[in-house]
């Protein structure tokens, strides 16, 4: 028959304060890189997903991928400072066309299409239309449907808002 031993106390105490100070810190350098961002609204601009991962420090820049920024000049349909999850779709140098019918183009390439929500910001297709090079630090964002609210509407977003890569999760 085998005896149980037990631990003294003192060490017990000892061996869940390091199981604990690993925990915290495990924690925190998670929450310190990535944080997760909501999407509360009802119609998706980016297929059918609510929760992304941002990871902060994941700025390479790359069109196609997805980034959550902090929107500015989009009042009074979000507050400024929101937190917004798009597509990169132009970089610095691209050329930008917007037709009144509604079509987008990157450097001549059909990226996306609608001006749907024109009416709705005060405005008509032809308020939206339009082409531009962007220049360095400005960035072109949209969602995937023509119901997205984004540059279409309110232009780049600068360098300094973007926040970082955001992977869908559900």
């Amino acid at each position: 028959m085998s005896k149980r031993q037990h631990q003294s106390t003192p060490r017990f105490v000892a061996k869940m304060g390091v199981v604990a100070a690993l925990i915290l810190t495990t924690g925190y350098t998670f929450a310190s890189r990535y944080h997760f961002g909501l999407d509360t609204q009802e119609v998706k601009c980016i297929g059918d997903y609510s929760l992304f991962l941002v990871d902060r420090h994941d700025r390479d820049l790359q069109p196609g991928n997805i980034y959550a920024f902090s929107a500015q000049g989009v009042e009074p349909y979000f507050e400024e400072g929101t937190q917004m999850v798009k597509i990169l779709r132009g970089v610095p140098g691209d050329h930008i066309r917007v037709t009144e019918q509604g079509d987008v183009f990157v450097n001549d390439k059909l990226i996306g299409q609608g001006l749907i929500l024109a009416e709705e910001v005060g405005g008509t297709p032809a308020d939206f239309a339009g082409e531009t090079v962007l220049d360095e630090g400005a960035y072109w964002f949209m969602g995937e449907t023509p119901y997205s609210f984004d540059s279409r509407y309110w232009g780049t977003v600068s360098e300094e808002q973007i926040i970082g890569q955001a992977r869908p999760i559900i």
